[in-house]
């Protein structure tokens, strides 16, 4: 196994990426486009972060830095962190400007014989079926902000590492798939009455934001393709590896979940499959970061063996 100096770094690379990713994006639209947006930052949010700043700084000046309460602190914080910088990075992807490339995952699943409004209306037809969708689907902004939290209390710091890594990696790769291949999401190009009001407000905001008028909403989520719902609901399922019965209760509800992005009209079915495919890569880019970056540092800092 990598010692902890690597995992760090591993982390610190996968921080650093993102970061500068989201970067870029924001100059190349403050020199080039200019183009309003919705601010996905929670209000609050630096408030919390002050907090955990003066929590962190007033344990380690009472307590032993090595204190269980110290380490819970530090992951809280880093939580923080990461959740804050993928926050600045919807910030930055939104100002895409490139085409949505939605006509062409259509035209792909016409070729396949799916037709996204004909699931959505048998969904419809089921009413029962719906709500129940509904609320798993909802569940998703509680999972991210709860489970992780849970973990880091318990003390399983290896395992929140790793979903911290995982969350960065996939982050990484959906958004800048996103910023390059952007797309409206299904409600907006069927334009039929199965689909939900709210819906359209992917859409909406899209093309609000390129003919440079200030967004009116900042509801309908942003990104179709990938689905980041799936990789997520992934993700926080893994998080509960090792607790049976909460596992199973997750693994249910974020089986209909998951479901629920298609048979809602969330997302193409296209979306699900690429999701799924970013699972499979984030997964072998955070083995590889961990196996080959240890040697890389060791080659280039050899006073790092030591510690």
């Amino acid at each position: 196994m990598p010692t902890t100096i690597f995992n760090h770094s591993c982390l610190l690379l996968q921080l650093l990426s993102l970061f500068s990713f989201a970067s870029i994006a924001f100059a190349i639209n403050c020199f080039f486009y200019q183009f309003p947006g919705n601010n996905y930052f929670p209000e609050g949010s630096a408030g919390i972060g002050t907090s955990l700043l003066l929590m962190l700084a007033g344990c380690r000046l009472l307590l032993n830095n090595n204190h269980h309460l110290v380490k819970i602190l530090q992951e809280i914080l880093l939580f923080y962190i990461i959740m804050s910088l993928i926050a600045f990075t919807t910030n930055a992807v939104q100002f895409t400007p490139f085409s949505p490339i939605d006509r062409y995952i259509i035209a792909f699943e016409n070729q396949l014989g799916i037709s996204l409004p004909g699931i959505v209306s048998w969904t419809n037809h089921h009413p029962w079926f719906k709500n129940i969708l509904g609320l798993c689907y909802d569940t998703l902004p509680y999972q991210l902000g709860f489970l992780p939290l849970l973990v880091i209390v318990a003390g399983q710091f290896e395992k929140i590492r790793r979903f911290f890594s995982l969350l960065l990696i996939s982050s990484l790769i959906g958004f800048a798939i996103y910023y390059f291949f952007p797309t409206v999401a299904p409600a907006t190009m069927y334009q039929t009455d199965e689909f939900a009001i709210e819906q359209l407000a992917t859409g909406i905001k899209f093309n609000q934001l390129h003919q440079h008028i200030p967004p009116t909403t900042i509801q309908g989520g942003m990104v179709a393709f990938p689905s980041f719902h799936t990789f997520w609901a992934w993700y926080c399922l893994e998080l509960m590896c090792g607790w049976p019965i909460a596992f199973s209760l997750l693994l249910i509800i974020n089986t209909l979940l998951i479901l629920s992005c298609v048979l809602l009209g969330w997302h193409y079915p296209l979306d699900i499959l690429g999701a799924f495919l970013i699972i499979w890569l984030s997964n072998y880019l955070y083995i590889s970061c961990n196996k080959y970056l240890p040697s890389l540092l060791r080659t280039v800092f050899p006073k790092l063996q030591t510690r």
